[in-house]
């Protein structure tokens, strides 16, 4: 066994020191703060555990896959997948990430990862990085040298965050003065990117159908706002929300999130954020969608559903 902490950079070899009779099990960690379908990560996140696990003689018996989650927000103890897998430190002995920043984003979460490794005698390994492979034996202690390296790392981490965040806020201030410019992301239901031609993407209200896809947006509102109204003049009143809802599942329209899934030609369903660590699934329309009275922002409303004072359910359905 090792003496103390240790920490090697390069290819390691079985430094754990022991046989196969009792091969440490390890935890493969995979983060990414933002998931699309050209998104490779996952893959070679995976790939660098393993080598990373073979290098101290462990073998990998879990996988915590966080995707679409941002280490700047959510501490290695908050995650969905990682989080339960730390509240169970008997069921692994080692915990391997692909690079520092895929762990920890700042050197709070960084020193509350340090000790919790401490506590339960744990080894982490960074499959890759600036000298290479890192492993951090903690199962004897942690000298001061290595703290000051973790602290530089989580420094370095935490620095690059904070540089990312003031480059998107820059860049996003700057949008908002540009006309009709728009910021990217999915959009609201209702409108589609179109480019515009001094550069950039503008919205424009989705007045036509793309196939494979059901009605157009703009239609699906507007029948909404038919269905709530009613024709007072003719006797007819007003459906619920509830009811709508219901007609629109029971037809097969896709919900907001669906819609713009089948028109990136992607899969539909899926989840969306909730409350921190929290997953919500949104892939139906709900009677909390369509309600009679929503806020709106201004510009929305009086060209893609012909009546201002009725469009004011739009936010809510947006949120799907």
């Amino acid at each position: 066994m090792a003496a103390k902490a240790q920490v090697s950079a390069g290819d390691a070899t079985n430094s754990l020191g022991v046989g196969m009779e009792t091969q440490p099990r390890a935890l493969s960690a995979v983060r990414l703060s933002v998931e699309t379908d050209e998104t490779t990560s996952p893959g070679r996140q995976r790939a660098a555990n393993e080598g990373a696990a073979a290098s101290v003689g462990a073998r990998i018996i879990g996988e915590a896959v966080d995707l679409g989650v941002s280490a700047s927000k959510t501490t290695p103890f908050e995650r969905p997948e990682l989080g339960p897998w730390l509240a169970q430190p008997d069921s692994f002995d080692v915990l391997c990430f692909w690079r520092f920043d895929r762990a920890v984003r700042s050197m709070a979460d960084m020193n509350a990862l340090v000790q919790w490794a401490r506590e339960h005698r744990k080894v982490i390994v960074f499959a890759e990085g600036p000298g290479g492979r890192l492993t951090l034996d903690f199962r004897s202690g942690v000298d001061l040298i290595t703290q000051l390296i973790l602290q530089i790392f989580a420094f370095a981490a935490e620095f690059e965050a904070q540089s990312i965040r003031e480059r998107v806020l820059g860049a996003q201030a700057a949008m908002r003065g540009m006309d009709l410019r728009w910021r990217g992301s999915r959009p609201p239901y209702g409108y589609v990117p179109v480019p515009l031609e001094s550069g950039g993407w503008t919205l424009a209200p989705a007045t036509e159908e793309i196939p494979g896809c059901g009605p157009a947006p703009v239609a699906v509102i507007e029948r909404i706002i038919r269905d709530l109204m009613g024709d007072p003049a003719q006797g007819v009143n007003g459906k619920t929300v509830s009811a709508i809802a219901e007609e629109l599942n029971n037809e097969g329209v896709p919900s907001p999130r669906d819609w713009w899934a089948l028109a990136k030609g992607r899969t539909t369903g899926g989840k969306t954020g909730g409350a921190k660590g929290q997953r919500v699934t949104r892939e139906r329309f709900k009677s909390c969608c369509v309600p009679r009275r929503c806020s709106v922002g201004r510009r929305t409303t009086a060209s893609l559903c012909g009546t201002a004072r009725d469009g004011r359910l739009w936010r809510r359905l947006t949120r799907s």
